[in-house]
């Protein structure tokens, strides 16, 4: 597994290396694992991993579906939208509003009495791109689910032994960001067959940065 600080120093490099742009960038990790067939059904998988440190400016967008009872605390939860029962049903057999919202929105929290329009209404669009909706029971609080979506990122390995994902950004301080990427490797070490010994390297870059290989001693 690769160290701590051999991470802080491979992102400082990519730092440097990168030209000052007028947005803040994401700092990106391409994980490639080794013997490893990302092929077969029984190895490839899609989760979502929450980064320890965040993600800094490069927060992910939350929509929540909520109705009733669990619709005002739908409202005080944060997200970036709240969507009613009027306003799902209202998306019927309307596939481009459908696919505009999955576009705009990372994440989805429902209310799990709502599960089942959802998937009518919504299924469809949002399967494929696996954003489906975290369920949350009309009693709960949102809030804390919310928040914890607007750090994490999603994991997939499928078709290649290749895994690419987004582990901070810019305005983040190296050594939080060397945590993000340290807590990843150890989430994929325990879902991958091989441990951490499967893991052969990484690429480091920002959005628009040049790339910096680190092999794992």
């Amino acid at each position: 597994m690769l160290g701590k600080q051999q991470l802080v120093e491979a992102l400082k490099q990519v730092r440097e290396n990168t030209e000052k742009r007028r947005f803040t960038q994401s700092v990106d990790v391409e994980i490639r694992l080794r013997g490893i067939d990302a092929t077969k059904q029984d190895t490839s998988f899609a989760d979502v991993y929450v980064l320890p440190k965040g993600l800094g400016n490069k927060r992910r967008s939350v929509c929540i579906i909520a109705d009733g009872a669990s619709l005002p605390k739908a409202r005080e939860s944060g997200a970036d939208r709240v969507l009613t029962r009027v306003e799902l049903e209202a998306l019927s057999g309307d596939k481009k509003s459908i696919k505009k919202l999955a576009r705009n929105f990372d994440f989805f929290v429902a209310d799990a009495a709502l599960m089942a329009n959802v998937g009518r209404i919504m299924g469809q669009v949002l399967g494929p791109r696996n954003k489906i909706p975290v369920p949350f029971p009309s009693s709960a609080e949102p809030k804390p689910i919310v928040e914890r979506l607007r750090n994490s990122v999603r994991v997939r390995l499928k078709g290649q032994p290749v895994i690419r994902c987004m582990v901070g950004s810019e305005d983040m301080e190296a050594e939080s960001v060397a945590d993000n990427i340290s807590g990843l490797l150890e989430f994929i070490a325990q879902k991958v067959k091989g441990g951490a010994s499967s893991i052969d390297s990484l690429v480091l870059k920002f959005t628009m940065g040049k790339p910096v290989r680190v092999r794992a001693k």
